[in-house]
């Protein structure tokens, strides 16, 4: 018999009665965008103000998606032709989609056993072009900020701090997506606090809080629920307001996310715990074990035969997980576009402006080959939100016979 394993949607498993409130009451208000409506709106507002305090931040901006939430980032901080961005090897397609869209170069950065930016590589990938750092938080477990922001204060580098995948998550005891100058989180179904789509920006500048504001929407910030059309600001916005419906199950989703965060930190504990003795299993380096969000685990198993062949019975007895090195476009070498250099348009593409002339880069796999290798041999677990003491024992047992 297979085991019964929740779907990983860590947020969804915790919509309930506040959520569905929320939502009619935007409806009946017939009030779903976010500035003005028959009744007053108010919950995109409400959730900027929750999310000023849950993060620590100065500012909050509510937008439509993570993607959008990326490349509002990217107009803010002027990113464009002449820029190079350095991302990790491990990401989701969008962080480096960003890039490309702002006719900027992607500048692949390999990983460590921790699946986080590698900060001694990050440093020899520096040139005079390089305009901003993007660390991924990525599957859940912070990077090693304290690192990255002292590369990028010593070299003078923006850093944006893509969280998609680690809401919730702290290092060193604070959360992630404050470090640098501008954070990033999605909201879309997979992540730990959802709305279906959605995102949010913080930010601790007043200025570039204001940038990001007049990127979102229509060129100019909005000030006390007021286009600022004089603002200095102006520039070209994008469209990416979010909408009060969605804004009132993200609302309620971030009252949930420490109990979200909490389940799957501790259900992924106890799995592990029963995998200590586990002979040829170990498990990616966790920067911060207290800032960990749990949503998934990666183990490292001795070389890629080993890592293919407990995949699959892995997947025979029920449980689901992925190779790392087949994991979609999370990992830059299965990003099609990117390794093609895909063109934005007839007009072309980044690589081809003269402005980026110098910038010669491949994305094919072998470009990060330290990553390569430890994707080759790597497996990774959802954790979901829901897990019961029965399903844990059963995962662990399930691990144990497929690694030995």
């Amino acid at each position: 018999m297979k085991l019964a394993w929740p779907r990983e949607f860590p947020g969804v498993h915790h919509y309930g009665i506040e959520e569905e409130k929320a939502v009619l009451e935007v409806v009946r208000n017939r009030a779903p965008f976010r500035y003005y409506g028959l009744k007053r709106p108010k919950f995109v507002a409400a959730l900027e103000r929750q999310a000023r305090e849950f993060y620590g931040a100065r500012y909050a901006l509510a937008v439509n998606s993570g993607t959008g939430a990326l490349m509002t980032a990217m107009t803010a901080l002027g990113i464009g032709p002449w820029d190079e961005v350095i991302v990790p090897a491990f990401m989701w397609v969008s962080t480096v989609g960003s890039v490309v869209s702002a006719n900027a170069i992607p500048v692949l950065c390999e990983v460590d056993e921790s699946f986080t930016m590698n900060c001694a590589d990050l440093e020899k990938k520096i040139t005079p072009r390089t305009k901003l750092i993007v660390p991924v938080h990525m599957a859940g477990a912070p990077c090693d900020m304290k690192s990255v922001m002292a590369i990028a204060r010593r070299r003078n580098i923006a850093v944006l701090e893509d969280c998609a995948q680690c809401n919730g998550g702290s290092f060193a005891g604070q959360k992630v997506g404050t470090f640098g100058d501008v954070g990033m989180f999605s909201l879309q179904i997979n992540k730990n606090c959802t709305s279906g789509e959605g995102g949010l920006l913080v930010s601790n500048n007043q200025q570039l809080y204001l940038q990001l504001n007049a990127a979102h929407d229509i060129g100019v910030p909005w000030i006390d629920d007021l286009p600022n059309t004089i603002a200095v600001q102006a520039g070209w916005g994008a469209g990416r307001r979010m909408s009060d419906l969605s804004g009132a199950l993200a609302w309620e989703q971030l009252k949930k996310l420490p109990l979200i965060v909490r389940r799957m930190r501790v259900s992924k504990r106890r799995i592990k715990a029963m995998l200590a003795t586990t002979s040829g299993l170990a498990f990616r380096q966790i920067h911060d074990r207290a800032g960990d969000t749990g949503c998934f685990l990666i183990m490292l198993l001795r070389d890629e035969q080993c890592a293919r062949a407990a995949s699959s019975r892995m997947s025979q007895a029920g449980l689901p997980n992925s190779r790392l090195a087949e994991y979609g476009m999370h990992i830059y070498y299965n990003i099609l576009q990117l390794v093609k250099k895909a063109p934005l348009s007839l007009a072309g593409n980044p690589w081809n402006l003269r402005a980026n002339a110098r910038s010669i880069y491949s994305y094919a796999k072998g470009a990060c080959p330290r990553s390569d290798e430890l994707f080759a041999r790597a497996i990774l677990v959802p954790v979901p939100s829901v897990l019961t003491a029965q399903q844990e024992k059963a995962a662990a047992k399930i691990i144990r016979e497929a690694v030995g």
